[in-house]
């Protein structure tokens, strides 16, 4: 299978919304989300908000991006919850095949500077994250290939979107209000609808 078309493919996928499906509700204290017996840490999500401010820091179109929160937790459950479903499924992501998609993004970047900018302004994430958006999107190939779909297909996102949410509601995951609501047909993480948000989103997104 052609690397660069199915990490092009599964790019696509992921920023059209094709993330995961979970309920809010009242998450354990300090966590941002849980996702099984799995919790991510309201300390963890800040860390990774913190060092993309810092990654753009003088970039005011970066900074000026609305839901850096959200859209970092959106990705970090995400993460885990296919990791979760490859291990019902006896697989997991290697560093190898991290390796692979993370080649492919630099050539299609054109060099490594480009790359890292890209992360910044599309993704908004830190570099150093670009591993971890890696792993997922990786972890997701492999879902899709182990329910016989090709990646690169025109049927990837709708068969992403299904195995996903069978995963979510196997597995339970829930998230913390204060970062909105889950979506289970949009897959997408909806921003909170409350007052006190607005007064700390400008700190923390």
């Amino acid at each position: 299978m052609n690397r660069r078309r199915t990490a092009a493919a599964v790019l696509a996928l992921c920023a059209a919304g094709a993330l995961t499906a979970c309920s809010s509700g009242p998450a354990h204290p300090g966590a941002a989300a849980v996702i099984g017996n799995d919790r991510i840490t309201v300390a963890t999500l800040q860390s990774h908000v913190s060092a993309f401010q810092n990654a753009a820091a003088g970039d005011s179109t970066a900074l000026q991006q609305t839901g850096v929160s959200q859209k970092t937790l959106a990705l970090l459950v995400s993460d885990q919850l296919v990791d979760q479903a490859l291990a019902k499924e006896g697989r997991s992501v290697t560093e190898g095949q991290i390796q692979q998609v993370e080649a492919a993004y630099l050539q299609q970047a054109g060099s490594a500077q480009a790359l890292e900018q890209a992360v910044v302004d599309k993704l908004l994430l830190a570099p150093a994250d670009l591993e971890l958006y890696a792993h997922l999107q990786a972890g997701q190939v492999l879902l899709l290939q182990a329910a016989g779909v090709d990646p690169s297909s025109s049927t990837a996102g709708s068969a992403l979107q299904q195995i996903v949410s069978k995963a979510s509601s196997e597995i339970g995951v829930t998230v913390n209000p204060r970062y909105g609501s889950w979506d289970a047909k949009a897959l997408t993480l909806a921003a909170a609808n409350q007052p006190w948000l607005k007064a700390t989103s400008s700190t923390t997104a």
